[in-house]
């Protein structure tokens, strides 16, 4: 199980820096299919800043804390993702479930079950 949890967390932590080496490199088109579209100047630098800045910085997170097998580690994530997924269910009540996106909210609730699946299994097996 110990394996099994480092390498899932490793493997989205690689997603995580995929998705944010997109929006670095190809900011508009990456935005656009985030829903971000026509961003002005302004709005590209915040794309690459704050958007791609959530998933290198997850995606890093995620993979040291899998190569370490380290649980401490893994709290920033999972803020970061119960952050998003809090502004996602602000948006559904204000604005309803398309803008919400709810396919990525079921996405962003399964990593945390992911994370602290880690945590459990973590703490329980010895190094």
């Amino acid at each position: 199980m110990v394996m099994l949890t480092r390498i899932l967390l490793a493997a989205i932590g690689l997603l995580f820096l995929g998705v944010g080496a997109g929006l670095w490199l190809n900011t508009g088109e990456a935005a656009a299919k985030m829903g971000l579209v026509d961003l002005a100047a302004a709005g590209l630098g915040t794309v690459r800043a704050d958007i791609a800045g959530f998933f290198i910085g997850g995606g890093i997170i995620q993979i040291v804390a899998a190569i370490r097998r380290d649980p401490t580690l893994l709290w920033p994530v999972q803020l970061l993702v119960l952050l998003a997924l809090m502004g996602r269910a602000i948006t559904l009540v204000i604005d309803g479930p398309v803008a919400a996106g709810i396919p990525s909210m079921g996405i962003e609730l399964a990593l945390l079950m992911l994370l602290l699946w880690c945590k459990k299994v973590w703490h329980t097996q010895p190094v």
